[in-house]
């Protein structure tokens, strides 16, 4: 006979969605979690938002925190949206969509953590019970409740703050200061590179210290340049 599939659930999630996983056969685990609503295995776990949750967290700055954390403890972090529409209810919010979706693209695009929607809660149980299942049956790994990770390093800042420029993930910002060795000097870097034009005014190249960047074209640096250089008041 095999196992059940198992979870840890934070003492503060709804009791009616624990029961609904107990429902499916799942062994829940009760704990007063420090990171993540529910842990699936030592690699895998999540966030749960409903559309309301959502929009407070975006209001008080906690969700980005809590994502963060999420990715600096768990290899597979992601995202439970649950009943995006109830974001909406509130009439000021109806017309901000545009700040909730790309809160949620940068969250996909940027931080790179799944974001998986539902609508009602009997689906998050079912999701949850779906994920469990690709994780845990034919594997043999522990379930684990971490700790909230040290402080981020200086260098892990320095990454974090480069990955806010445009097109810039982990990867290209890990080149960027392994290569200028600092935040500051990757700014002056792009201010200071030009891009090259064929004579039918198309960008072709670049010159100065972005020159023999591979992965930093032109477009790369006009849209950083714009960035930086253009403020608020200009662009209206």
């Amino acid at each position: 006979m095999s196992k059940p599939l198992r979870i840890i659930v934070d003492h503060r999630e709804p009791e009616k969605l624990k029961k609904r996983l107990i429902k499916l056969g799942m062994e829940v685990e009760e704990q007063q979690l420090d990171i993540a609503d529910y842990i699936v295995s030592d690699q895998v776990a999540c966030e749960r938002k409903t559309g309301t949750d959502l929009i407070t967290s975006l209001m008080d700055n906690r969700l980005f925190e809590q994502i963060d954390r999420l990715i600096e403890t768990y290899e597979q972090p992601f995202l439970l949206l649950e009943d995006l529409s109830s974001a909406f209810e509130r009439t000021e919010w109806k017309k901000r969509k545009k700040h909730v979706y790309g809160a949620l693209t940068y969250i996909f695009l940027r931080r790179q953590v799944p974001v998986i929607p539902t609508c009602q809660m009997s689906e998050t149980a079912i999701a949850l019970n779906r994920i469990a299942s690709w994780v845990q049956e034919d594997h043999d790994d522990p379930i684990i409740a971490r700790k909230s990770p040290k402080a981020r390093s200086l260098r892990d800042n320095q990454l974090f703050f480069l990955q806010g420029l445009h097109n810039t993930g982990l990867k290209k910002a890990k080149i960027l200061i392994d290569k200028f060795e600092s935040p500051i000097e990757v700014l002056n870097a792009i201010l200071d590179s030009n891009v090259i034009y064929t004579k039918t005014g198309n960008p072709k190249g670049v010159e100065g210290t972005f020159k023999n960047l591979e992965g930093f074209g032109p477009k790369y640096l006009l849209k950083n340049q714009e960035l930086l250089r253009l403020s608020d008041k200009n662009s209206q």
